[in-house]
């Protein structure tokens, strides 16, 4: 019988267990992450002696290229876990400009095996055997060789097939959901392990990043609360870095891509202006992201850059109005798969794409099409993506499975949830899904109290006052409903499965239009107050309802597809372009008001009113608080004043802009959620205004079956 012991290092109360990686005090466990664990092996492999920064830096990370202060993170955390003080230490010693030494007296065994004194006995029998004895030996040994290799080209095989199955595992394995995390704004990303979700969480308005071990559910912060906010995570395949996107709140919001380390450091930035999506190469060289400048021939684009922040590449462009999303490398590296399409037409044209890196051909992965696609990720084989998609405008985010061998798309869920975003571990074993909610609602504030509102329904963007004074607006339901001022008298207009979004009132208080895409895109249609006649009147371009003329002969929409605005008759008919969009008309028809940046004063944002007769700029007020982003404009009923949202950091504020007054009043504050709409009261005593926020869970998924 062989005899072993086990690779141990102790020192003081603590036990080092080197072959499964283990510090125990006293015999119980403490958490230590890998890095920080393999630190702690190399300082007492060489206790005793000074190890260089460089050394220990080459050693831990060999093949990435990282911060010294990733190094001192670990350190910290070492320090932290054992009880030492970097000042007076007990066991690392910090060597100004060079280096770490362990200082403490350790003890270790070796797992060597020692053979008992019956083994030794038998080999010396053995050994004075006859010759042709050790003939049959020799070829019993031969066969067992044989039996043995065969065994082990069957473990492989087993292997190999057991990871091609993994694959789908999530896919054969029965349901299985539970909540991970309900922070209001979570993203989240899985280790490829499956041991660690990284997840963003938000309190006071901060948004923070945080490291769960999913086994024991010890959490651990890494970046430190921010007021900008997270539009994405991804994390190496090697699991040490943390790669995320973050905006800043300022009036012209900037996004960059940064690298931090997955159990915290200092993050570093890579590079700007990107959208929310990261993917990272197998060999964890590369990102590809996608920027979107919005302009008619470069409206969006895909991206590959060195995990450094070098070597930027251009891969392709797509026009306006189609968008690049979610983008993910194959698991080969030799290709990237990517949602593009538009949705502003309330149509399906989202597809799911794969681009050839080595020949820069596009090929359509599926000939399914969604309204939206938002995330997808690849299965460990490449014999399928998983998707977050939107299959209409009207209906649900559901994960699907879409077939590269056939392009067959199957939704894998059919509840009331909307998924968002996904996350695999590298065998497709566990899954972290978000999923996306709102609180939304209609609200009522007299001009003289606007911080205290009154709550009247739920509701979602679009909201608008009858000469009457009933509110007629979009609930959380995609319907069009009306309400009287003091909550009474609420009823539906519309009730179908499609979205019927943003009512406009005619000023005679005739009809209600309003944006359908009954038909397959977004129209305009037309009904009465009462409900009754739905009709559509745009057939070709379509859009969303900006204004109705006050002689109640034309109605202005906004072009989603476009982006431009257009008129047509209240009677349907021809469709003419007529003006740039974002423009606010005013109840008489003579102004039109929108924002812009005037150059000629350093770029400030400025109110300009716009002489529909002539299409001039009548008049420009500058506004007060310049770090703002301006949002919303509603116009008085008299047509002499208007009102505007800005909102700075995440605080909102309405104010009133006399057209006989050079600067704006401030009327009060409206909260730090977002205000989508507003509309002013015919008398002008109050404003209805929609507000809430949109609300970013996460799930733990480990079968969809």
């Amino acid at each position: 019988m062989s005899l072993a012991i086990e690779h141990f290092h102790r020192f003081g109360e603590f036990t080092v267990d080197g072959d499964q990686k283990v510090l125990l005090r006293n015999g119980s466990p403490l958490p230590l992450a890998p890095k920080v664990f393999d630190t702690l092996l190399i300082l007492l492999d060489n206790r005793g002696r000074i190890v260089e920064k460089e050394e220990l830096m080459n050693r831990l990370w060999p093949d990435s290229f990282v911060e010294e202060s990733n190094l001192t993170f670990n350190i910290q955390q070492l320090r932290k876990a054992l009880g030492d003080n970097a000042r007076h230490p007990h066991f690392i010693e910090t060597v100004a400009r060079r280096g770490y030494r362990f200082i403490a007296e350790v003890s270790e065994n070796s797992a060597l095996p020692i053979a008992d004194e019956t083994e030794l006995s038998r080999t010396s029998v053995a050994l004075s055997r006859p010759t042709l004895r050790r003939s049959y030996l020799s070829i019993a040994a031969l066969a067992v060789l044989l039996v043995g290799s065969l065994a082990i080209a069957l473990w492989f095989a087993r292997q190999r097939h057991a990871t091609s199955a993994s694959s789908a595992h999530l896919l054969s394995t029965p349901f299985k959901s539970e909540k991970f995390a309900t922070g209001g704004a979570v993203r989240a990303a899985i280790t490829p392990d499956g041991k660690y979700v990284a997840y963003t969480s938000e309190t006071g308005n901060k948004q923070s990043i945080w490291l769960r071990q999913l086994e024991t559910s010890e959490n651990i912060q890494i970046v430190p609360p921010t007021d900008e906010r997270y539009l994405g995570l991804a994390i190496s395949h090697d699991s040490n870095a943390l790669y995320f996107v973050r905006k800043t709140l300022t009036d012209q919001p900037t996004t960059a891509i940064y690298r931090v380390m997955t159990f915290g450091g200092i993050p570093v930035k890579i590079t700007d202006k990107t959208q929310g999506w990261i993917s990272v190469s197998p060999d964890d060289k590369q990102l590809s992201f996608a920027r979107c400048n919005y302009q008619d021939d470069d409206f969006c684009s895909l991206y590959v850059i060195d995990a450094d922040g070098k070597n930027e590449r251009k891969l392709l462009t797509q026009q306006r109005p189609v968008r690049i999303g979610d983008n993910q490398f194959s698991s080969d590296g030799k290709s990237i798969a990517f949602a593009m399409g538009q949705s502003e037409n309330g149509g399906s044209d989202f597809r799911l794409m794969r681009f050839d890196l080595a020949s820069g051909a596009e090929s359509q992965l599926s000939r399914k099409t969604f309204f939206e696609i938002t995330s997808l990720k690849w299965l460990p084989d490449e014999s399928g993506l998983l998707l977050a998609a939107k299959e209409t405008l009207d209906g649900r985010l559901r994960i699907w499975h879409v077939s590269t061998a056939t392009g067959e798309a199957r939704a894998l869920t059919k509840d009331a949830t909307d998924y968002i975003s996904l996350s695999l571990d590298k065998t497709a074993d566990k899954m972290i899904a978000t999923y996306l909610s709102n609180t939304f609602h209609l609200y009522l504030a007299r001009m003289n109290d606007v911080s205290n509102p009154k709550t009247l329904a739920a509701a979602r963007t679009g909201v608008a006052f009858a000469p009457d004074g009933k509110i007629v607006y979009e609930g959380n339901d995609g319907d069009i409903w009306t309400i009287n001022r003091d909550g009474g008298e609420q009823r539906q207009l519309t009730n179908n499965s499609f979205s019927d979004v943003l009512p406009r009132v005619s000023p005679d208080g005739r009809y209600i239009f309003f944006t359908s895409n009954r038909n397959g895109s977004s129209q305009v249609w037309r009904m009465n107050m009462d409900g009754s006649n739905q009709i559509q009147i745009t057939k070709s371009e379509g859009g969303h309802v900006k204004f109705v003329t006050p002689d109640g002969k034309w109605v202005y929409f906004e072009s989603g597809l476009q982006q431009t605005l257009w008129r047509v008759s209240i009677d349907g008919g021809e469709e003419s372009q007529f003006l740039a969009p974002g423009r606010e008309f005013s109840p008489d028809g003579k102004f039109a008001a929108y924002f812009f940046r005037d150059k000629e004063s350093g770029n400030r944002l400025k109110l300009s009113l716009m002489s529909v007769a002539d299409r001039k700029t009548w008049k420009s007020f500058s506004l007060v608080d310049q770090k703002s982003r301006a949002s919303e404009i509603a116009w008085a009923g008299d047509s002499k004043s208007l009102f505007y949202v800005t909102a700075n950091g995440s605080q909102n504020s309405l104010w009133r802009q006399s057209l006989d007054d050079e600067n704006p009043h401030l009327v009060g504050e409206l909260g730090d959620e977002e205000i989508p709409h507003l509309a002013v009261s015919p008398d002008g005593t109050s404003f209805a205004f929609v507000r809430g926020r949109w609300i970013q869970d996460a799930v733990l998924i480990e079968g969809f079956k």
